[in-house]
Order: structure tokens, then sequence, then C-alpha cells
């Protein structure tokens, strides 16, 4: 039997567009998307299918339900079938138990439990409270963004105990960890926590901050666990999505505190990634709100790098937005805290393009030859090549001026005739395999261009 968290988690996981997307040919109209309905004599398009709350409806035949329902009927197949078609689909790892439905171990209740033991334990703790006081946060920020305190490993543990709550089951949602010699301990031990909901606004885990300097690790998140994957949540984003719904924009931005800053400033479109780079698995649900992104990232090593392979996942995934590195060395929180979210306005309208910082990115380097201008060149058409035609030649200009050549040497569209062969991309997945892009040398350096360089 399939765990009905397990199955509910799928739910809240699979995008019914893509699902959709694998049977039949889905279009956009307007602010939904519409097919050829699978379930009637259909010539026009009469099903509509709502990316937001994950349903179908056909106003035709009457066919709708959820991304299951979905399923069952166009593959004739029974629930638990299409669960795991589904599952299958959305790369996704489902659990099975033999137990009854009446004794299933309920485990959503942990987290929750946990997050009121440390919101009390805050309160007592005045030097925690002051650091935060000091990051310029009010009592209303630490209630509205539930922050805590995670006191010491033998508190943690006797509240799980007290609260007979199993260490198999404080495991499996990540309250808990094992240690090499088969015992447990905290997730969270003497740190700021900060938790962490899903799109849906179920709490999944936690983001925890230390005050101890010289603690290697600032901040750290919680386990991997069935309830909580990093590489496919937005920090904050249950407190954003109705200003994401109406705006049509996210702000995505590096971490907790950044992401509190902006709702301070105003911006309450803005989610922060977990400790890692955007991945493809946050794809869906940006399309789901069908929002430009707007990438706010430090300007240092790490942020310039994230800004990089951010802006070219969702570039060549179609999705619009822009990038902004922030300057001096200051991040969101530090602008705010320092009464500066002016200047945090400022920037974000200086905004760059998503594909023209990319491409700017790519030609930093020195130039100092003819064949440094010709690699670097491409460099460039490894990423065009994979843009659609238009958007792909609406950058021969900047690329021309970034090498210092004339526009005609500079090829940026791969359907032009006789061009190189287009590299693999996988858009079913929405995956790009750059390890298997070929070299593309196709612009032999004759003696007129050699002139030109």
């Amino acid at each position: 039997m399939i765990a009905k968290d397990s199955i509910e988690l799928l739910s809240q996981r699979a995008d019914i567009l893509n699902i959709i997307s694998h049977f039949v040919e889905v279009r956009r109209s307007g602010a939904s998307y519409v097919c050829v309905c699978p379930f009637h004599d259909d010539k026009n398009p009469s099903m509509h299918i709502n990316t937001q709350k994950n349903f179908f409806h056909c106003f035709a035949c009457g066919a709708g339900g959820d991304v299951f329902k979905f399923v069952m009927d166009f593959e004739r197949v029974n629930f638990a079938e299409a669960v795991e078609k589904v599952a299958q689909l959305s790369n996704f790892t489902l659990t099975y138990t033999k137990e009854k439905e009446e004794n299933k171990r309920e485990i959503k209740h942990i987290l929750p439990l946990l997050n009121a033991f440390y919101k009390q334990s805050l309160a007592k703790h005045r030097e925690v409270l002051d650091y935060l006081y000091q990051r310029k946060l009010s009592d209303e920020d630490i209630k509205k963004f539930e922050l805590g305190y995670a006191v010491g490993n033998e508190e943690s543990l006797r509240l799980l105990k007290n609260e007979q709550i199993s260490n198999e089951d404080a495991l499996y949602v990540g309250a808990i960890k094992k240690d090499e010699r088969g015992g447990f301990y905290a997730s969270f031990i003497h740190r700021i926590t900060f938790p962490i909901y899903d799109y849906k606004g179920l709490l999944v885990g936690f983001g925890g901050r230390t005050l101890n300097a010289n603690n290697a690790a600032k901040y750290v998140n919680s386990p991997q666990s069935v309830l909580f994957d990093k590489a496919r949540i937005f920090y904050a984003f249950h407190l954003a999505k109705e200003s994401i719904a109406r705006q049509k924009e996210i702000i995505i931005c590096e971490g907790y505190m950044d992401a509190i800053a902006f709702h301070k400033a105003g911006f309450t479109n803005a989610v922060a990634v977990l400790g890692t780079a955007l991945t493809e698995h946050h794809l869906p649900l940006i399309r789901r709100y069908e929002a430009r992104v707007l990438l706010c990232f430090d300007n240092d090593e790490a942020g310039r790098k994230a800004a990089f392979r951010s802006a070219f996942l969702l570039s060549v995934n179609k999705i619009d937005g822009k990038v902004v590195l922030l300057e001096g060395g200051k991040d969101p929180a530090e602008l705010v805290a320092n009464d500066e979210a002016k200047k945090l306005h400022a920037l974000l309208e200086r905004a760059m393009e998503l594909g023209e910082f990319y491409i700017r990115e790519l030609l930093r380097g020195e130039m100092s030859s003819a064949l440094d201008k010709q690699k670097a060149l491409e460099s460039v058409q490894k990423y065009t090549f994979l843009l659609e035609p238009l958007v792909a030649n609406s950058y021969t200009g900047l690329v021309a001026k970034l090498l210092g050549v004339k526009e005609n040497l500079v090829l940026l569209n791969k359907n032009v005739k006789n061009s190189p062969k287009t590299p693999l991309l996988d858009t079913q997945k929405s995956r790009v395999h750059l390890g298997e892009l070929e070299l593309l040398s196709f612009l032999r350096i004759s003696s007129e261009a050699k002139t030109l360089f």
C-alpha cells in the first residue's frame, strides 16, 4: 500500500501541466492553458488546465479533477496505478507501507510541535533576541516569520519523548539525526530557527543559524526527508505567493534574512533559495504562477556564479526575468537594516535581462587575439543555439559590440541555413545536458575577417 503521506506530498509537488503534456498537446490561451479533451470527440480545445489550483476541467463533456483523475481516466487504471504513473513522470519516490489505514502513524504534527517549542524558547533567551533586534528585526517581523531558538540537544530530545514521538518518526521527518554509533541527536542545537513551509502551507523543515563564531556552518537546513527537499522549495513562498500571483513576478534571493528584509522593504513577492542554486525542480512552481523572475544575489564570487547558473536555467526554459547583483558588498538585509531601502529599490530598477547578463558574464575574460574572440563567440553560440530564433537574434548587436566585430560575423541562430547541429536539449524534462554539448566551430577566420578584429 502506498503511504498516504507520500500521496499527499506527490499531489503537492506534481505539476499538472507537465503531466497532461505527456499525453496531449497543450497550448496557452490567455491566463490559462487549454487542450483538446481526450475524453470525448473534441474538435476544439475544450479542456482548461488551472495550474495554480492544479486541476483540469472540460467545459464540453464535464470531465475534470486533479492530476491523478486525469491519469486514471486517460490510462484507464485504478487510483494506485495512477499515483505510481504520476510519481514516475514527476521523478518522485513513493513510500509504501503494509500497515492498515487506521494504524498509520501521523507525522505532520511533529514539526509544528517543535516550531512551537522553538518560538517559546526564543522568548527566554534575551541574548538571541538582542541579536535579532540588532539586525533591525521587530517583534512583528519575528512573529510573522515565526522565528525561534533551538536550545540544547537534551531539551529537544526530551520534548519528543514527552510527546511520545518515537525516534523512528522523528528521524523520518528530519527532527533528529543518527550518529555513526546509532545514537540520536537533535537536528538543530543552539540555533535561531527559520520554519520552512511548502507552497501549500505545510511545515516541512527548518533553517538554523548559529551565533557561535567558531562554528564552521553558519547556516544549516533540515536533513533531506519525506517532507523536505531543499532543491524544490523556496523559503517564505507561503507568505509571498499571493503577491506573486497578483504581480506576476517573483524575487529570488540568497538567504532567510534577505527574504525577510525584502518583505520589510515592501517587496512581499520575495523568496529565497535554501543554500543551493536555483534548480530545474523549482521551475514548475515558477511556471504555475506564470511569474517573471528577478534574481537578486550578492555581488561576490558565489553570488555571481549562482546568478550565472540561474540565468542560464531560466532563459533556456523560456522563463522571462532579470538579474541584479548588489553593489558594495552589501546584501538586502544590510541595506534594509541601514535604512537604505530606497537604494535597494533603485538597484532593482536597473536589473539586467537574463540573456544579456549571461552573455556578458561569458565574455568577461580578456580577449587579446582573434582566436580568443572566436572561442568566446563559440561559447556564446552554445548558449544562443538553445534559445528561440527571435530571442537568439536579439543578442546579435550586443555580442558584436562586446567582441568588437561587425554584426554580420556573428551568427547566433541555430536555424540559419547551414548552421551546425543543435546541441542536445532534453525539452521534455527541461534539462540541458551541458556535458553533452558539442564543441561548435563553424566560423573560420578568413583573411578578410582578420582585418576586422
